[in-house]
């Protein structure tokens, strides 16, 4: 998906989630429910380069 923020262009990337049962059993309003566990995977941030106050740095 393309977005842009402040006239700037970027790509967004979605990781995958992974929801796993836990066999744990909960119960709210009268009704049970299993609960899940939701696993990301680690997302990395493309590196930019930056200026704040005329000093450059990236992130």
């Amino acid at each position: 998906m393309k977005l842009s923020f402040l006239g700037k262009s970027y790509e967004v990337s979605n990781p995958a989630v992974d929801t796993v049962e836990t066999e744990k059993v909960v119960t709210f309003l009268g009704r049970r429910s299993a609960v899940t566990q939701h696993c990301a995977a680690h997302r990395s941030q493309p590196r930019e380069e930056l200026t704040f106050l005329g000093r450059h740095y990236t992130r």
